[in-house]
């Protein structure tokens, strides 16, 4: 044993003060009692003595025998003098109570040979139910088993892999609360979680594990992580109390890292997984495929059935340049982001559909949505809008400063059309970050007639910048210049069939303002808003100023003049 364990044992379980550190890896063989005689103490040995006081001569024998550290049993304090020429000696002093007896003190050096045992045969027993396709549940059952109380597994995205034992009420709760030790919750305010490592004492070493609780409403929670640093997972323990016993420690630190070692396998496979899935992916948007009929035999060795066509989502990262510019993450934490996305949106998919396939590119997600027998080709598209917002809901929990915006193409039934039905996606996307910014959910088939501008735009922008200046452009540079609202009231107009009375009590305005500004939208386009004609440039010339990024800029002030 080496001081620092030994000093470890004594704070912890005997609440000793340790005002005069010691050399932390002297070694420790054992306890001597301090007697009249001369050889009482041997090198290695710890004085334990009940002297009313530490002079100096004291304090020098115990150095002179080789002793690394002294246990003062007393109700007093450690004077200064006493402590500077023992930190003067280099010999460590531990001050605990005189209530606590010898043996108590003298079974710190127990051999442990049971507990030792126990070490031996627990991580004998977790490492023959490792490997295998069901390994992680395997560990689970044989965990709980051992422990003696449900026992469930997290991975490092919120998933809950697997449950060993009766862990069906654990579960649950874990469900209805939302609790995930792998993400932020908001409910679990730093009063009610506790952390800390539990130790067991073997005659080699000490074995620890940190535990964390939770407490919500009522009810107590406990998990520890799995793996040091990043954790690879978490196992969620239905403990009956905090108090664990030595024999309780040395399972689960077992436990924990023979969990590491599985759930590590499993993220190399997902690894390896996501990275065919990636170039399945490039190859068939990019149109590298070969025939349909190797695209088809691609998609069903990753687990998908596209014979019958499909329809894509893409999950995408808000300006994601600016988030990594903000965080300053390095290469290992941006890739440890994207596979974190990547599983999330795996994760949401599986609750709705059981035909999809993934695919990570660049900073977004693709997902190719098939029909199954739950749902038919006509039926995916309105559950795939209730995909995208679940993933939006997930994601913001699992990493609440970083928002996804997400683009859904259209189901199309022939798989030679599907780069087709990935590039309607990324035109949904693409409108819904110019028209509704951050956090947008789009749809090709909702686009209407931006879809038709967008392509105008990626083929000849200067046609539609054309149009823009002889429709909005003189309006935004007036209200950019004077601060009023004309392309608010014209947009709110339009969007109200042409309605005053109805855009005036939009706009909290008196209606004959209402027509101020419209007559000054007429003097500056041209157009008359009373025209039906003239109604249709300006509803297409508040598109195009959208898709431009043509809104009015807040005019300076005064002295920014």
């Amino acid at each position: 044993m080496m001081l620092k364990d030994f000093a470890r044992v004594m704070v912890e379980e005997f609440d000793a003060d340790y005002p005069v550190k010691g050399a932390a890896e002297d070694p420790v063989r054992g306890l001597a009692v301090d007697e009249d005689a001369g050889w009482w103490l041997e090198p290695g040995e710890i004085a334990v003595s009940n002297r009313p006081s530490l002079d100096n001569g004291f304090l020098g024998q115990v150095r002179d025998a080789g002793a690394p550290a002294l246990v003062w049993r007393t109700n007093g304090k450690l004077g200064k003098e006493a402590a500077d020429k023992a930190r003067g000696l280099g010999v460590g002093v531990f001050v605990v109570s005189p209530k606590v007896p010898l043996k108590r003190l003298f079974s710190v050096f127990s051999t442990g040979n049971d507990l030792l045992l126990r070490s031996h045969t627990v991580s004998r027993t977790l490492l023959e139910s490792a490997g295998g396709n069901a390994s992680i549940e395997n560990l689970a059952e044989r965990i709980s088993t051992l422990l003696g109380c449900p026992v469930v597994v997290e991975d490092p995205v919120g998933r809950l892999l697997a449950r060993g034992g009766d862990a069906e009420r654990l579960y649950d709760l874990l469900e209805e609360h939302g609790l995930r030790a792998s993400r932020n919750n908001p409910g679990i305010d730093e009063t009610r979680r506790e952390r800390r490592d539990r130790y067991a004492r073997l005659p080699d070493g000490f074995l620890s594990v940190p535990i964390e609780r939770w407490k919500v409403e009522d009810q107590e929670f406990f998990w520890m992580p799995v793996g040091g640093g990043s954790p690879v997972g978490y196992l969620w323990l239905g403990l009956e109390s905090q108090a664990l016993r030595p024999e309780e420690v040395v399972l689960l630190y077992w436990a924990r890292r023979i969990l590491e070692t599985e759930l590590g396998k499993e993220r190399v496979r997902l690894e390896t997984e996501l990275g065919a899935r990636g170039d399945f992916v490039d190859d068939l948007v990019n149109g590298h495929y070969g025939s349909v009929e190797l695209l088809l035999q691609r998609a069903r060795y990753l687990g998908a059935d596209l014979a019958a066509g499909a329809l894509v989502l893409i999950v995408d990262i808000d300006d994601f340049a600016r988030y990594l510019e903000r965080r300053r993450l390095k290469e290992p934490a941006i890739q440890e982001l994207k596979k974190r996305l990547a599983d999330a949106v795996r994760l949401q998919a599986r609750q709705l559909f059981e035909n999809f396939m993934l695919g990570p590119r660049s900073d977004n997600v693709i997902l190719f949505i098939g029909a199954s027998e739950e749902f038919p080709p006509a039926e995916v598209p309105e559950t795939a809008r209730r995909l995208a917002a679940q993933i939006q809901r997930y994601v913001k929990g699992l990493l609440p400063d970083l928002t996804v915006s997400i683009g859904i193409g259209r189901y199309t039934t022939d798989p030679a059309q599907l780069p087709d039905a990935y590039s309607e996606a990324e035109v949904a996307l693409e409108i819904g970050h110019r028209i509704h910014g951050p956090s947008s959910v789009s749809t090709f088939e909702g686009a209407g007639t931006y879809k038709l501008l967008f392509r105008v735009l990626q083929e000849d922008p200067a046609e539609l910048e054309s149009f823009y200046d002889d429709t909005l452009a003189p309006v935004v540079a007036y209200d950019s210049r004077y601060g009023t609202e004309l392309v608010r009231t014209l947009t709110t107009y339009l969007r109200n069939d042409a309605s005053t009375v109805k855009t005036a009590a939009d706009l909290f305005a008196h209606r004959h303002t209402i027509r101020y500004r419209l007559d000054r939208v007429g003097e500056l386009t041209g157009l008359d808003v009373d025209k039906s004609e003239d109604r249709e440039s300006l509803t297409l010339g508040i598109k195009v100023m959208q898709l431009l990024g043509r809104v009015p800029e807040k005019p300076s002030s005064f002295h920014d003049r």
